[in-house]
């Protein structure tokens, strides 16, 4: 088997819209925030909480790191710990809200970036609703302010400078796994080289090297951190007439019109 990496052309343009996170105490909207605050100034952006309960509800608001593995699971850190946070730069405002049932409320969520720092940072908002704690649960010394989150929503906010474009993405490690049904599995590994939060879509295609015919599966979309991966897989479930193969992963994350792609040549008996 035969394997390169190469670069071809193309434009696409993926979006992710902003939406409204619920939980069965609380309703938070946008989802997501997305600031882009030049170094040495601010910015304040506002999240709306919605008592989405029956009785009178107390939020808190807490800030955290994340980080996303291969998988793409979320894994959260204390404030200010890992190298791309930005949470000591967020102040919230007000840091507790007490809302009637039905009520909503504005959340000034502020960014101050320092001097000289052109990095994409992100971090993320918690949303709870809590409830205050009394007699022995009161002094409770793991739990700020005396209260007891009873559910949580979290709302990542990312901030980088509109001059920042080094946008920088690829894709490689074209595998195949050949599974006990005789389906045929192929994986690759999507990098994020760049300083901007890729947005991408892979796929894949199976061209026959004898008569060209090729197949093409369904694009997957994501975005991906930088200093970050992600495997993708695709499994093709049709069997494949004797012959060889052009099996090639292809990157598009919308940028500078690149396309990224890997090829794997394969031989079936």
């Amino acid at each position: 088997m035969k394997l390169t990496t190469f670069c071809l052309t193309f434009l696409a343009i993926i979006s992710l819209p902003c939406m409204s996170v619920k939980a069965q105490e609380l309703e938070v909207t946008p989802g997501k925030m997305t600031f882009a605050t030049n170094p040495g100034s601010s910015q304040t952006q506002q999240v709306y909480v919605r008592n989405k309960g029956n009785t009178e509800q107390s939020f808190i608001f807490n800030l955290a790191d994340w980080l996303t593995d291969e998988k793409g699971e979320a894994k959260y850190f204390s404030p200010g710990t890992t190298s791309r946070s930005c949470a000591n730069w967020i102040t919230v405002s007000p840091s507790l809200v007490t809302l009637q049932p039905n009520e909503s409320t504005p959340v000034n969520v502020t960014m101050l970036v320092p001097n000289d720092n052109y990095s994409t940072k992100w971090a993320v908002l918690f949303v709870e609703s809590a409830k205050e704690k009394t007699g022995v649960q009161a002094i409770d010394k793991n739990v700020q302010m005396g209260i007891n989150v009873a559910a949580r929503i979290a709302v990542p906010i990312f901030q980088s400078p509109a001059s920042n474009t080094l946008f920088k993405g690829t894709i490689e490690q074209l595998t195949e796994t050949i599974l006990e049904n005789n389906s045929r599995k192929y994986e690759s590994l999507v990098i994020n080289l760049g300083d901007k939060i890729l947005n991408c879509k892979v796929y894949y295609t199976i061209a026959s090297l004898a008569t060209a015919e090729e197949i093409t599966s369904e694009p997957v979309e994501f975005s991906l951190l930088p200093e970050s991966s992600k495997k993708i897989e695709f499994v093709l479930d049709k069997p494949l007439a004797k012959g060889r193969y052009s099996v090639t992963a292809i990157l598009d994350y919308g940028f500078n019109d690149n396309l990224e792609g890997v090829e794997l040549e394969i031989e079936v008996k």
